[in-house]
């Protein structure tokens, strides 16, 4: 993925309040949607699922250092492009410290020794009541989603929505579009 090849909109209102500046890569003068699959990561606890929102935590650890790195790199581009379109998208030029501050990033360290986590939304809605997450086993069948358990192996086809601004905040938006579910293996 070339970052440069990533082209923001301006920011948009959503239903709850916030403001959205939708990304697409720039590829052969098209724009189109942005899927990345992670590898393969531990959940790294159970889901909670709400009417609103739900949210899958995943460990990287060691082996992950490619892909942590590439989300890391996502969120410097998009400090960047809020730091350089901010009079365009917020009619005021921000300082560079207070878009840096402002940024929260879906990476959370932990404790000395433990893996980072890495946090996504994924769209799980109570009684099916809207489209959510496609899961399916590792033998490509659908389960439900009671197989996404703690220290369960999953793999996640992730869609970069853009960037959501808060009052005081803003995150890069990624949704959990499907979902693979590797049972543990029996002893």
């Amino acid at each position: 993925v070339k970052l440069n090849n990533i082209k923001y909109h301006e920011p948009v209102k959503t239903a709850g309040g916030c403001l959205i500046s939708r990304t697409f890569y720039k590829h052969l003068d098209q724009e189109i949607p942005i899927y990345i699959q992670t590898p393969r990561l531990k959940v790294n606890s159970d889901l909670e699922i709400l009417d609103s929102k739900t949210y899958i935590e995943l460990e990287l650890d060691k082996r992950h250092i490619n892909f942590y790195e590439f989300i890391n790199n996502i969120d410097d581009q998009n400090i960047k492009e809020t730091f350089t379109n901010s009079e365009d998208w917020f009619q005021e030029k921000l300082p560079m410290d207070v878009v840096d501050d402002f940024y929260k990033t879906n990476i959370k360290m932990r404790k000395y020794n433990k893996s980072p986590i890495i946090k996504f939304k994924i769209p799980l809605y109570k009684n099916n009541s809207r489209k959510s997450c496609d899961i399916f086993g590792d033998d490509l069948k659908p389960v439900d989603v009671s197989e996404i358990k703690k220290n369960t192996d999953v793999i996640c086809i992730l869609e970069l929505e853009g960037i959501k601004f808060f009052k005081q905040r803003f995150e890069t938006e990624w949704k959990v579009v499907q979902l693979r579910v590797y049972k543990p293996k029996e002893e």
